[in-house]
């Protein structure tokens, strides 16, 4: 991971480990960081604050103020909470140029969006995440290359001189074309999806989209158009006029978009070819978002009024797999998996199909565990990917384009990469640990506080949930859980069921 860091994030983590010695910790911690980034005055980071009129001084202690440590002592581990935040820090360094390496500003922005003490230290003193996120994008859009200003750029000296009044008109044109798609599309992820890392994605696209029409001389562009004698006005198709519903409205606009884009791309290509790579660049992070957005309705369509889910499996016998799910379903499950290891397929489609007319007759969703295969002869309504299993578009090859999709996700590279292959859902955790599975590390609470920021997709947490520790992982923001051993090896399954959901329910 550390080749993708800049040589001052890697200072700044450095630093960190310096503090969290100084603070005689055991792990060095999120607050660690921050007050590594503080220190680091020079960083992206600090600049980026100053410039929003955040008080570095009242970030945390600065080392000077604590005991001071041996440097050839090694530092200590870093937290489960501050891998978090690394795995963060790429994704989002990721988000805003796929060749952009970690630097200090999207640690920041990582620690933001992480929760906990660092996270509320930085709330505290003013710094809000879309501020920081918009102005992160503006230093990264500029360092990227230079966008040439419209006076560095006349109007392109063509053979024909109504050849060049032309040109401006079709780039105006397609110009507010995609500028007024982009809004569309961001208003659709912002208020129906309402998902945060899909509004920061198409703000972050409509961001660079502005810049580069900068590279337009506006009174070239203007002064050319020509609306009441725009033939175009006048022709619109039989169904233009009217959209059925939202989703409606949605497609026409990626499309739209799309269309617009792909035409600045080719007519600057006349005159700037640098500027038609930003545009065809842009074009294409569109038919990304495109495949998020889709499969985030379809996701909405299946998933959004769920809460409970219940993975059943490991049973004696079929009698005993049928009866717990009916107790499951009684108790309010809204999603039935059948998760099922060392038994002959045979065995397993025999008993998914058992599985499948219980839930079809509840009306409850059916997922099953790992095995696209299975889940299409068993007329499963999806199934459930592991890291370790098929990718999510082979699975798509095989149960098609409306079964649901869900991926286990331990960490925010992992949760972004499968928003990003079209995941219809996703498992967060684990958060405790399991009965029922082991694992080497926990994601813990801090990565369902990842999870509320990072996407509006339907997400479950899932791993060790009790009703003990239930209000912990409502407080850091689910709204979904899933749940195995605590329903299945309950004495009163139904009873267990209900209880999980009635506090779901209470919670929204």
């Amino acid at each position: 991971m550390w080749e993708s860091f800049t040589a001052g994030a890697q200072r700044v983590v450095e630093r960190a480990g310096r503090v969290a010695r100084s603070r005689g910790s055991d792990h060095v911690e999120p607050i660690d960081l921050l007050s590594a980034l503080v220190e680091e005055t020079e960083s992206r980071a600090a600049a980026l604050l100053l410039e929003l009129d955040i008080a570095l001084h009242e970030l945390g202690p600065a080392s000077a103020d604590l005991p001071p440590v041996d440097d050839e002592t090694p530092s200590p581990p870093h937290s489960q909470e501050l891998r978090l935040v690394f795995g963060d820090a790429l994704a989002k360094a990721r988000e805003l140029d796929r060749s952009q390496a970690v630097g200090t500003e999207h640690l920041l922005v990582a620690l933001l969006s992480s929760g906990g003490p660092a996270a509320d230290r930085l709330s505290r003193a003013g710094l809000t995440i879309d501020a920081l996120i918009e102005r992160v994008a503006r230093v990264n859009a500029v360092e990227s290359g230079p966008i040439p200003m419209a006076e560095d750029i006349p109007p392109p000296e063509l053979a024909d001189p109504g050849e060049a009044d032309d040109l401006a008109r079709i780039l105006d044109a397609s110009a507010n074309r995609a500028r007024e798609g982009l809004r569309v599309l961001e208003d659709y992820a912002r208020f129906v999806l309402d998902d945060p890392g899909l509004t920061r994605r198409l703000k972050d696209v409509r961001h660079r989209f502005g810049q580069a029409i900068q590279a337009f001389d506006p009174d070239w562009l203007v002064c050319s158009r020509d609306t009441p004698g725009d033939v175009g006005t006048h022709i619109m198709a039989t169904d233009e006029g009217t959209r059925a519903n939202a989703r409606a409205v949605l497609v026409a606009n990626l499309k739209r978009t799309a269309e617009a884009l792909r035409t600045l791309e080719e007519y600057t290509k006349i005159s700037d070819q640098w500027l038609s790579g930003r545009f065809e660049v842009l074009r294409y992070d569109v038919y990304t978002i495109e495949k998020r957005l889709m499969a985030a309705v379809a996701a909405r369509k299946g998933l959004q009024d769920a809460r409970l889910y219940v993975l059943v499996g490991g049973l004696p016998t079929l009698g005993d797999l049928t009866w717990i799910v009916e107790e499951a379903i009684a108790g309010g499950a809204d999603v039935i998996q059948y998760r099922e290891k060392g038994l002959p397929d045979r065995v397993v489609l025999q008993r998914a199909r058992e599985v499948r007319i219980l839930t079809a007759r509840a009306g409850v969703r059916f997922i099953m565990n790992d095995r696209p295969d299975l889940a299409r002869l068993a007329s499963a309504d999806g199934v459930h990917l592991g890291q370790d299993d098929v990718s999510v578009r082979d699975a798509r090859r095989i149960l098609g384009p409306n079964a649901l999709i869900g991926v286990s996700t331990h960490e925010p590279s992992q949760l972004e990469a499968a928003i990003r292959d079209g995941a219809n859902y996703l498992g967060v955790g684990p958060v405790f640990p399991s009965q029922t599975k082991d694992f080497e590390a926990l994601a813990g609470l801090a990565f369902v506080r990842h999870a509320v920021e990072a996407t509006g997709l339907p997400w479950f947490a899932i791993g060790g949930i009790t009703e003990a520790n239930l209000d912990q992982v409502l407080d850091a923001g689910a709204s979904r859980i899933a749940v195995s051993s605590a329903v299945v090896r309950a004495d009163r399954p139904r009873d267990a069921a209900a209880a999980f959901k009635a506090r779901l329910l209470d919670a929204d």
